[in-house]
């Protein structure tokens, strides 16, 4: 198999982003950045009190996962879900997240 140059029309090499735009559309996965965007501002999106109870486990299909260890925790983010999806796609400047799921786990030793 010998070697070919590149075809002389550019135009149809398309740029990776959008290739990685279509994956991301695909799979459902958000934007690679949303997640760290995410982490960064999450004192600022849900408040101090509440932010060193909660965990970002995952954001895929628009559903924004959190774990908490405290039921009353969970409750809260469950209540408050729709104010939070306003302030996380305020931090994202877009429509990242549609709706957020809140799961609980056991605390280390209970």
């Amino acid at each position: 198999m010998g070697w070919e140059p590149l075809p002389g029309d550019r135009s149809t090499i398309r740029p990776v982003g959008s290739s990685l735009n279509r994956l991301r559309r695909t799979m459902g996965l958000a934007r690679s950045d949303t997640l760290e965007l995410i982490e960064s501002n999450w004192a600022q999106i849900i408040g101090a009190r509440l932010a060193p109870l909660c965990a970002l486990h995952s954001l895929r299909d628009g559903v924004l996962v959190i774990s908490v260890s405290d039921p009353a925790v969970a409750e809260n983010l469950k209540w408050s879900a729709t104010d939070l999806v306003g302030a996380i796609n305020a931090v994202c400047g877009g429509a990242e997240v549609n709706s957020v799921e809140v799961r609980t786990v056991a605390r280390r030793g209970e």
